[in-house]
């Protein structure tokens, strides 16, 4: 792949587009399978974890790294983002930002280690873990790791090297399965699975430096100061969402005053949900580098194009898994959980829809942030936290885990539909009428398919195979989608790419 940012010399505009759009959606495929196997794996993991500690450990567990996850994405603090749009804007030299980036990030993580080595007690008490500082501590050992596979991720988004982070999430996916498996004859706690998690955080982050190679640690400091111009709005506004994301269940976890089962049986039924992040993650970086892409060439229409093709994967993928696992949502937890887990089925049939908002909340921001409106949709997306916050403490003493999953709800449709208008005002319409339409209308075939047929066991698996399918199968035939959108990543890794 080369390097390079500019289009090769003699190409005509039109043909620049036409690359342009197949490259992303190539990206898209190219990162949509490898961040799928990384959910796989998250749900092997996941189902391990949950039969082998117990609902209440697996409850701790769940909390500890959600807290991690939201941490590490305060320690990115939107770097990777402002690194991926000045390499895409070409008025930098590509290795100052580089280094730039990377010294930036391994900064804020070391802060962030020691920051959360000291306080870990203290969080543990507000959480109400019993004994839970060791965790926390060994939680925080993760954050420069992540934070060097961050720098490589905004790198390669910025140079549009889709299939290397593709080919690298896939390895992880293959080293966390394969750590927890090894466990397993050794004996799980929380403290040595969080263990492994450390271990294959540090694989991915040597998988990248060999396949990348360091370019050295030395910032340039008027780098530094262009990252910080564009990085601190992305910062807030991943902060802000990432905490939209995780309040519900830290409210239940420090407000829940009921048994400590039932977040365990929360957090089995958020990490179902959280199969619809496989569309953020697979699409953000692509969509992010593609519009500023665009927007740099002064294509408006060619980034309204890529904005109306995220927008329309977002809702496919979101109103098919809505469709598909809610009417089973008890007999689905039971078998990839255990049965003690059922009794998150209402819970998990409102993050689904939860979860779907976000999808498209995380189209419109990414797209905006593209085109420079970063301060407004961070401002945006901060204003929804307090309501949810408020919401929670109102509602999770008198309704329980009901009571944070409605408010989690509440904040996605807030925070979607003020972005969305925002993004309408941007860029145009953000989706065709009749992409609304026939998902829909599969989305209707599919449940009247799902209430009519009644399966138990391992046989539930089949149905939940056989109605995605058929999803599909409606949409290929009310002509959404091609042959074209199912086309080999194999196959567009060996297109040329910048």
């Amino acid at each position: 792949m080369s390097d390079t940012l500019g289009e090769p010399t003699g190409t005509t505009p039109s043909v620049a587009r036409d690359e342009s759009h197949e490259r992303h959606r190539q990206g898209t495929r190219q990162l949509f399978l490898a961040r799928c196997c990384l959910f796989v794996s998250a749900y092997v993991v996941a189902a391990i974890l949950a039969r082998k500690l117990g609902s209440t450990d697996y409850g701790v567990y769940g909390v500890v790294i959600s807290v991690l996850l939201w941490l590490e994405m305060v320690a990115n603090a939107g770097v990777p983002g402002a690194t991926a749009r000045l390499l895409a804007g070409g008025r930098s030299d590509p290795a100052d930002v580089e280094r730039s980036s990377r010294a930036i990030l391994l900064t804020i993580s070391v802060l962030l280690l020691v920051a959360l080595w000291f306080l870990a007690p203290g969080i543990a008490r507000l959480m109400r873990i019993p004994d839970g500082a060791t965790v926390f501590r060994i939680a925080a050992l993760d954050l420069p790791f992540a934070a060097l596979c961050a720098s490589y991720d905004g790198v390669l988004y910025g140079r549009r090297r889709f299939g290397t982070l593709a080919q690298a999430l896939v390895l992880f996916a293959f080293v966390k399965v394969g750590g927890v498996l090894a466990l397993m004859a050794w004996g799980l706690t929380v403290e040595r699975v969080l263990a492994v998690t450390v271990a294959s955080t540090f694989a991915l982050s040597a998988i990248l430096a060999i396949r990348c190679r360091i370019g050295g640690f030395r910032p340039r400091w008027n780098v530094v100061r262009d990252v910080a111009v564009l990085a601190v709005p992305l910062a807030l506004f991943l902060i802000a969402s990432q905490i939209l994301v995780n309040l519900d269940l830290w409210s239940l976890q420090s407000l829940w005053l009921g048994g400590g089962e039932v977040v365990g049986q929360y957090v089995a039924a958020a990490n179902l949900a959280r199969i619809l992040m496989v569309v953020p993650a697979a699409q953000a970086g692509v969509l992010f580098a593609s519009v500023a892409w665009a927007l740099a060439s002064r294509e408006g229409g060619q980034a309204r194009q890529h904005v109306q093709e995220a927008t329309r994967f977002a809702l496919v993928i979101a109103v098919g898994a809505n469709v598909v696992l809610a009417w089973d949502a008890a007999d689905i937890l039971s078998l990839l959980f255990s049965s003690p887990y059922a009794g998150g089925q209402p819970f998990l049939r409102m993050l689904l829809i939860g979860f779907g908002l976000f999808t498209l909340l995380d189209v419109f921001a990414t797209a905006l942030m593209a085109a420079g409106r970063q301060w407004l949709v961070s401002l945006a997306v901060t204003a929804v936290v307090p309501i949810v916050w408020l919401s929670n403490v109102l509602l999770i003493p008198r309704l329980g885990p009901i009571g944070a999953a409605t408010t989690m709800v509440l904040g996605m449709a807030i925070a979607a539909t003020s972005i969305g208008a925002i993004t309408y005002r941007r860029f145009g319409s953000v989706l065709e009428w009749p992409t609304l339409w026939r998902v829909f209308l599969a989305a209707a075939v599919v449940a009247l398919t799902g209430i009519s047929v009644q399966v138990q066991g391992a046989l539930l698996l089949g149905k939940v195979a056989l109605l995605g399918a058929l999803y599909l199968a409606v949409l290929y035939w009310s002509g959404e989608i091609t042959a074209g959108d199912f086309r080999s990543p194999l196959e567009s890794a060996r297109q040329p790419s910048a």
